[in-house]
């Protein structure tokens, strides 16, 4: 079937012009995205940047061998056929796993490799994993941040066969049991330590750990072996549940995501101190002055651009779906220009992707992977709610988003995305 987009009459010669879907590049191939969620399989969409205009599909769906859930998938930085995932499967007595697979880059297919069981200590909510990283440059080191388990949890990782190793923390170093909520704190929040991502710095030796229940980013420096040491217990303001967190590609600054107040802070990072933390300006609202329920919004992800010009972070109204309308700008992918000379940000852009609901995993096109389309970066999100996912096109000079293409998938409850 042909696609038309658009036609216009020639009143010279009285005759309409209609012009066809075509490719800018007719021997380019379109990219694929795998999506993760909180069910087994995964799908597999296909996007298309140089199709006028732009197409986004699904191409399959698949559990890759496992029943657990794919709620956080990070690739091996070498090895990039391999992935690691979590399972945040937050029921009583749910054991926390880290699991690998295979990734096929041409068909996009996986397959279960391996998994270890990722600690922690058990609660009504399970143990939680929450988010996965292999330890760089090498990646022969994965981690993984136990949500309602309390605990982190290292193991050696052999990217040649995608096999784990032994467990590598040693004592209580990642281990954060016990914590109460202070005043000032979120009760039914911060009833507890939640460490919710593991987050590299982009040179030092250096990584970082949310703790969304304690208020804090616990900072741990790291040998090639994995070995840890504490570096610091960074006090974040209170309340505020730092959940994710990106750095400047200069490694001066980081951008810590705060869930419980939709926002948004800046710390410098002082390198000749491993990386130790000081804000220079205070949580910014990721949501929009004209949203509703403002009691209800929670911010879910952030990203950096290459160049370390832009900031991109998502919103979640977290209202029942039934009693938010669907003109309400709560559900948006914020963007803020970084100033050059100290890092502070000023917001530029507030996205929607329209019939989406509560947007929660994103991630940017890696740089290069569709030059061939105009040198154009794309931006991914998806509606954990309405099962769909858009796709936006970012101009790299002034960072605004552009909507380009969506589709409804399977029910995964999207919150994770890997560009192939």
């Amino acid at each position: 079937m042909l696609s038309f987009t658009r036609f216009s009459l020639y009143a010279l010669l009285g005759v309409v012009q209609i012009v066809v879907g075509h490719r800018s590049n007719p021997n380019s191939s379109a990219v694929k995205i795998l999506v993760g969620g909180y069910a087994a399989p995964t799908v597999l969409l296909e996007f298309d940047p140089y199709s006028q205009p732009n197409t986004l599909r699904v191409l399959s769906q698949s559990d890759g061998g496992s029943q657990e859930n794919k709620a956080w998938l990070s690739r091996h930085p070498v090895s990039t056929n391999i992935l690691l995932s979590c399972n945040d499967h937050a029921i009583a007595n749910a054991t926390g796993y880290l699991q690998s697979y295979s990734l096929d880059p041409t068909s996009g297919a996986i397959q279960f490799i391996d998994q270890v069981d990722a600690g922690g200590f058990q609660t009504d909510f399970g143990v939680a994993s929450a988010h996965a990283a292999f330890f760089p440059p090498l990646g022969n080191v994965a981690g993984v941040a136990n949500y309602y388990g309390q605990t982190a949890a290292t193991f050696v990782f052999n990217p040649e066969t995608g096999k784990f190793g032994k467990k590598l923390n040693k004592g209580d170093i990642l281990e954060f049991p016990g914590y109460k909520t202070q005043d000032g704190q979120v009760a039914d929040r911060q009833e507890s330590s939640h460490p919710h991502m593991i987050a590299f710095h982009p040179y030092l030796n250096t990584f970082y750990l949310p703790d969304l229940g304690e208020d804090l980013i616990h900072i741990f420096t790291y040998d090639e072996s994995g070995g840890l040491t504490n570096l610091d217990k960074y006090q974040v303001p209170i309340g505020s549940g730092p959940r994710h967190l990106a750095f400047s590609p200069s490694g001066q600054y980081s951008y810590i995501l705060h869930e419980l107040i939709a926002s948004i802070s800046v710390h410098q990072i002082d390198v000749a101190k491993n990386g130790t933390l000081t804000m220079i300006q205070e949580p910014i609202p990721i949501y929009p002055s004209n949203a509703t329920l403002n009691s209800n919004l929670s911010s879910a992800e952030v990203h950096v651009s290459n160049d370390g010009r832009f900031i991109y972070a998502t919103m979640r109204n977290l209202t029942d779906i039934s009693a938010v309308g669907p003109a309400d700008p709560s559900d948006i992918i914020s963007v803020f220009e970084v100033s050059q000379t100290n890092g502070t940000l000023s917001k530029i852009q507030e996205a929607m992707f329209p019939g989406a609901r509560q947007l929660r995993a994103m991630e940017l096109s890696p740089a290069g992977s569709t030059a061939s389309a105009g040198g154009q970066s794309f931006v991914v999100t998806g509606g954990i709610l309405t099962n769909n996912t858009a796709v936006f096109k970012r101009d790299t000079k002034s960072g605004l988003l552009e909507f380009l293409a969506s589709v409804d998938h399977p029910d995964v409850s999207p919150s994770t995305y890997i560009w192939i």
